[in-house]
């Protein structure tokens, strides 16, 4: 039999857990542990999980921090005796976020949980999804959370954090990122964030969005574009020819993508900057200048690519950004003018890259009379790249 117990909240000791220890066979922890009982294996997580797949004929107590079920090794072990169908039982204990949530008087229903230990990313589809998030932390949790935030204000969150939990040492207090970058909190420590603003409509109105005239997909088009990007959350999407940014806008709101925006006109930029910071839109980067030249110091590997614009430059790119897409990807380009779509289908019959073209049309009525009014058709082209491409 496998008991797995946390040992809660503080040091590496096993003070905290409520169990007889002389009826089992072998022990195993992490290597952090101090104890005194000579049964005691300790080790990593590969070389624990080796240990007791060895030996399940005897009485088994594997320890871990905190809670067994919370952010733990142990689910991957748990995982690995239901699959082999052995027997095994929990013992739980605290685990930060209970201690957090329970200090500050805040209700498991209303937050959102992330961890960034050991972790460059940020969870979008939990971060700052609910009133609260708690987060696990490591030393490089204040830069990631500072990256990820860059078009929020500074009054849109308030953080607490919390402080080697479970020590005699242990603190709470209200803090800044900007306080933690200038000096690392003691570790181990978590945050609890409350997100201070009222998130916008998912789909976002063309007045919501700062745009010059016609440089905005509209509404219909960008959703369309939008669903043909196949978008999951914490995805990349690489914005091209941004104009408005109102599809990188709605595909953080909509689908919790992290995006990067590409626009050379410093006018449309600076209103890209407002609606972003309007919208809240998190884990995002705007590059301003010549979107040719900007992707190519752009070191990371996007998941989708959407091109509302860039002119002729990025056109003649497209096997290039064909190329820059992950394995699996999906890019999607827009073309108002046959001119564009012409040299599109070219650069890509060249390149021997398969792809598709939709045409989509919309006629709306105005006032009383009825009176059909035709828009701009939209030729749309979706390229896919194959895993094994």
């Amino acid at each position: 039999m496998v008991t797995i117990a946390g040992s809660g909240m503080g040091e590496y000791n096993f003070k905290n857990i409520d169990v007889d220890f002389s009826k089992f066979d072998m022990i195993f922890c992490d290597q952090n542990y101090e104890t005194p009982l000579p049964n005691v294996t300790k080790g990593n997580f590969k070389v624990v999980k080796e240990a007791i797949l060895n030996n399940l004929d005897k009485e088994l107590l594997y320890v871990v921090s905190g809670s067994p079920t919370f952010f733990s090794g142990a689910i991957l072990i748990i995982n690995a005796l239901k699959k082999q169908k052995i027997a095994f039982k929990i013992i739980d204990n605290t685990s930060s976020l209970n201690y957090m949530l329970a200090h500050e008087g805040v209700s498991l229903v209303k937050t959102g949980i992330i961890t960034l230990h050991g972790k460059n990313f940020v969870d979008l589809q939990n971060f700052l999804t609910k009133e609260y998030t708690f987060i696990v932390c490591d030393n490089d949790t204040p830069r990631v959370l500072s990256q990820a935030i860059s078009f929020l204000d500074e009054d849109d969150i308030s953080i607490t954090l919390g402080e080697k939990f479970g020590y005699e040492d242990e603190t709470f207090s209200t803090t800044t990122l900007q306080k933690m970058l200038e000096k690392s909190p003691r570790m181990p420590y978590s945050l609890l964030v409350k997100r201070k603003y009222k998130p916008l409509p998912n789909i976002s109105s063309e007045e919501s969005i700062e745009h010059e005239n016609g440089m905005i997909t509209k509404s219909y088009k960008r959703h369309i574009s939008l669903q043909n990007l196949e978008l999951q959350p914490n995805m990349l999407l690489w914005d091209i020819g941004a104009g408005s940014g109102s599809v990188s806008i709605d595909g953080y709101k909509r689908y919790k993508v992290k995006t990067i925006l590409f626009e050379k006109n410093p006018k449309r930029s600076a209103m890209i900057k407002n609606s972003l910071k309007k919208h809240k839109v998190l884990d995002t980067k705007l590059y301003e200048g010549e979107a040719s030249e900007a992707y190519k110091k752009e070191l990371s590997t996007p998941e989708r690519i959407f091109i509302g614009g860039g002119g002729q430059k990025v056109i003649a790119e497209l096997e290039y950004l064909y190329g820059r897409l992950a394995k699996g990807g999906i890019l999607v380009a827009n073309f108002v003018t046959l001119t564009n779509l012409t040299q599109a289908i070219t650069v890509l019959r060249k390149a021997k890259i398969s792809f598709d073209v939709k045409s989509i049309s919309l006629t709306t009525y105005k006032m009383s009379l009825l009176m059909p009014e035709p828009e701009r058709i939209m030729h749309q082209i979706i390229l896919k790249k194959e895993i094994n491409d």
